[in-house]
């Protein structure tokens, strides 16, 4: 009787969550208070991208030059949206910029957020939020931002999703204002961290 309710207290606290969850191993005092860590050596999260898409799940560059699709489908997978994914990827393909991917956001019914003015707020909220953006880098190209660890951006390049790229902070802002400094999500719930060990 003791679990039963137990269990329903816990899926009542989890239908009442605003999509953002906090967690704390069990029996072990948070080493980074206030989700600042002074060394990240001693926090598990904060090595962690907060779009940390198993490589499995990373999209390559697709159908000459679909950098932007391919960035917003990993945007796509990480918030748990796997058929619209699979049917963004078989129905849109070739250049585009951050109103085109809007556009076909808005005609297939997904609630989405962009800036194509560089505005840094705009990342710091999808890192915050877990929710990662696709973004114009390089020249005429896109790949996805998976968010701030410690002072870097971390980034996955669909030409090559296996290894993450880290850059620092103003170095990134910098560079991503030069290349256009547009940047795409979806807004939906995030997966949750993956296990580790502590």
């Amino acid at each position: 009787m003791m679990r039963i309710v137990f269990l329903c207290g816990v899926l009542v606290l989890l239908v009442g969550c605003d999509g953002v969850i906090t967690f704390e191993p069990p029996n072990k005092p948070s080493p980074c208070p206030d989700g600042v860590c002074p060394d990240e050596g001693k926090c598990p999260f904060a090595l962690v991208p907060p779009l940390d898409l198993p490589i499995e799940l990373r999209a390559r560059n697709y159908g000459g030059g679909s950098c932007f699709h391919a960035g917003t489908e990993n945007v796509l997978r990480h918030q748990n949206l796997h058929k619209i994914a699979d049917y963004w990827r078989s129905h849109f393909s070739g250049g585009a910029s951050v109103s085109t991917i809007a556009r076909i956001a808005e005609d297939i019914g997904l609630k989405y957020a962009y800036t194509s003015i560089g505005d840094p707020e705009f990342l710091e909220w999808c890192s915050r939020t877990r929710r990662g953006a696709s973004i114009t880098y390089y020249s005429s190209h896109a790949i996805t931002f998976c968010g701030y660890v410690g002072g870097n951006a971390i980034l996955t390049d669909n030409n090559n999703p296996k290894r993450d790229i880290k850059v620092p902070k103003a170095t990134f802002l910098r560079n991503w204002r030069g290349y256009g400094g547009q940047a795409f999500t979806v807004v939906y719930s995030p997966s949750p961290p993956r296990p580790w060990k502590g």
